[in-house]
Order: structure tokens, then sequence, then C-alpha cells
């Protein structure tokens, strides 16, 4: 973690707090003595000293390089008192968001088991999955807070800042697992909807390489330091270790993150178009399948987080935006994920809001009917596959689309045959 010191007003102070035996670092009196003496302003004159910018950058720099880290954050920590800086206090954010979004994806999820508990398949196992790998990130958020996450790192106990940075590698690794399980149970959704054989071959490549993302990018976290403990006690100056460029890292997750977003969200759109049903019905539907739009914007908001993660100096207040829309996007995502199994609870519950299957003008009774041909390269032979679309299926079953294979006919136009 990188660490660095912004010293506001009051640097100057230092020398007066020094003779008056407070706990200001010898390092850091001795390079106000040195630029006090350039200054018009007396050692006592704190409002001067305060508002002179050219005497607290040179303070500045001159602690930055004769002080270490835990000596450079007390002295901030007095000079701040001293200059009566404001407390800046946000570390009810992170909790609140959490707890509203992560109590609506335990709710959804439960839904989604309900709504399938006699017929769980593998995306209800990767949505459980999203879930788990998300509870423990969320958790910690909560601690990280009590801890003082929130808050300008110079006010924190030596030891808080070593757990919150700990506990923060921690939420990284769930939060990429987490978001490579909602990716697969959107895929497997896919999977269990359209019955293409080349749609799902797609498909099965997609979820290999969501699988591969996970891994790589959750690894590349654990061991982004060697020893693994230098990522969270480095920071401090007094252990050895060394650690790769982890902000190139994150960025480069969060951008290979909002592809495959994209590219899972638009991968059903043309075989949505092929559906024969009305304009209206065909957006509705495309719609429907495009939920996860919102999940990419959310990414894209975090992506601009990352830009005061890199550069940031006061990383316990600075980088609270990351972590909360960290966890939102995760949360929501496992969100998106179980919304048609939702509808479908929801639906049995308040019929009149949600549509009601026992109405014989319900999509349950609607089928669609789309064929296709093909010739069949030097065979002579032409296939024709005809799918039946049912809208809205039975009660207790998700609401989505369900494609199923009706029928398969092979006819042979060629003279052998004589067709």
């Amino acid at each position: 973690m990188k660490v660095a010191w912004v010293f506001s007003a009051a640097v100057a102070g230092l020398l007066a707090i020094a003779q008056a035996q407070t706990q200001m670092p010898e390092c850091a009196t001795k390079c106000l003595g040195t630029y006090l003496a350039k200054s018009t302003c007396s050692a006592t004159d704190f409002a001067c000293i305060c508002a002179d910018k050219t005497l607290m950058t040179g303070v500045e720099n001159c602690v930055l390089g004769t002080c270490t880290v835990k000596q450079g954050l007390t002295a901030k920590n007095e000079t701040s008192t001293l200059c009566g800086d404001p407390i800046r206090d946000r570390t009810m954010i992170t909790p609140v968001i959490t707890g509203v979004s992560g109590g609506l994806a335990v709710i959804a999820v439960f839904l989604r088991i309900y709504d399938q508990y006699d017929r769980l398949q593998i995306g209800d196992a990767t949505a459980v999955g999203s879930l788990i790998f998300a509870i423990p990130m969320g958790a910690l958020e909560f601690v990280m807070s009590h801890l003082g996450f929130g808050k300008d790192i110079w006010v924190l106990p030596f030891e808080n800042i070593t757990k919150i940075i700990q506990y923060t590698w921690l939420t990284e690794i769930f939060y990429m697992a987490a978001m490579g399980c909602t990716k697969i149970t959107i895929l497997c959704l896919y999977l269990k909807v359209f019955p293409s054989k080349g749609f799902r071959t797609i498909c099965f490549v997609t979820i290999g390489v969501c699988i591969v993302f996970a891994l790589v990018f959750s690894l590349g976290t654990v061991f982004h330091c060697w020893p693994v403990s230098y990522g969270w006690t480095g920071w401090t100056g007094e252990t050895k270790g060394h650690c790769y460029n982890f902000n190139a890292f994150a960025w480069a997750h969060a951008i290979v993150n909002i592809i495959l977003d994209l590219f899972v969200i638009i991968l059903p759109i043309p075989q949505l178009l092929q559906l024969a049903l009305g304009t209206k019905r065909k957006i509705h539907v495309v719609l429907m399948f495009s939920v996860g739009f919102f999940i990419t914007i959310v990414s894209v908001v975090r992506l601009s987080t990352l830009v005061q993660f890199a550069l940031s100096s006061n990383a316990t207040y600075d980088n609270v935006p990351t972590a909360y829309w960290s966890v939102l996007e995760a949360f929501v995502s496992i969100i998106c994920t179980c919304m048609p199994a939702v509808r479908s609870v929801l639906r049995q519950v308040f019929p009149t809001c949600f549509g009601s299957t026992n109405d014989p003008n319900s999509y349950e009774d609607r089928n669609y009917r789309i064929s296709s041909s093909r010739n069949l390269t030097g065979s002579g032979i032409t296939k024709t596959v005809q799918h039946t679309v049912s809208i809205l299926p039975k009660s207790g079953d998700s609401d989505v689309i369900e494609l199923m294979n009706n029928e398969e006919n092979e006819h042979h136009n060629g003279r052998e045959h004589g067709w």
C-alpha cells in the first residue's frame, strides 16, 4: 500500500507543540525549526502558521524525507488538532449500503431457491455460491468501519490501519470470486432457455472464460505481495518484501469485468430478436434480459473510483467510494440473476400486479413457433428445426422465456431418396 502524508494547516506549529512536551516526533520538530526560521510567522502565531502554504509544503517535504511513516502520521494528527481541522467521518456510508443491498440479495436468493426447490440446477448453485462469497465481503465492511475505515488515516491507531488493509485485501478476493459466479449464473440461465447448439457452445466457452477470469484474478490478489503478509504490513516500512503494481492489476480486473459483462448481456439478443413476437413484446423480452446493463453502469462508476484508489495518500478515507461501489456491484449482480425467479414468486402471491397464471389469456397459453431450415453441405439434405416458444411458464417455473426443441425433421432431397 502506498502511504504518504499530506500535511495541511499548522505544520509550522510543531516546534511550539514539542516544547509543550506533546507526542510530536523529534524529526518533525527539526523540520519545523528549519522552515519556521524562513517564515514571517511567529512560532506561537498559529493562525499565521496555518495559512502559510509555502511553509506547510516545505515542512511536509522535509518530514517525508526524514521521518518514518508512523512518525509522519503522528505529526499530522498533532498539527491537525492544533489547527482545529474538522474531524471527517463517513464510516456509516459503507455499512448502510452493504446492509440494504446485501439484505435484498439474501432475500432474492432465498426466493430463487424457494421457486426452484424441487428442480435445483447448476445455475441455482452458482447463485448461492455468489452469495457465499459476497456475504463475507459485506461482513468485513462492517468490521472495517468499526476499526475506522471512513476516517482520516492519521487519526487511527496503527494496529487498526494494519487490520483495515488486511481486511481490504480479503474483500477484494471475495469480490472477484463473486463477480465470476454471477456471470456463470446468467450463462446457466441462457443454457436453460435457448436450445441452439451453436449458441450453447458459445455459452459453455464463456463459462470457461469466466472460471479462468475468477481464478486468475482471485489468486493474483492473494499473492500480489510476497510474503503475503507484506501486503498489510509493508505500509509501515518496518518489514521486508515486495509487491507488484496492484493498482494496475485492479484496473485490469475492472476493465475485463466490464467487457465480460457487456458480452454476456449482448450474447442472447440475436436469439431474442428471432422470436416470432410482436414488436412491443419483443422489446419487453429484450429489456428483461438486458437488466444486466445496470450492473455494467455500476461497474463503470466503480472503475472511476479506482483513480482515487491509485493516487490516494489517505486510503482509509479516500477509498470509501471504491468499497461501497464494489459491495453494491456484487450484491446488485446477485439480485439481477434472481429477478426471473423473484417475479415468478411474486406473480403467485400478487397475481393482479404481476400477472396470473390462471388467466386463460395469460402468456402461459401463448405459444410461438420458430422454424429454420438449412442445407447440409454436400449431402443434399435440408434440416428443418421447429421450436415452441412459451412466454411466462407455468406456475412454479422461473419467469423466463423457455425455448424447447419441439421437433426436428430431416428431409432428404437427394435423388437417392426421391425427395
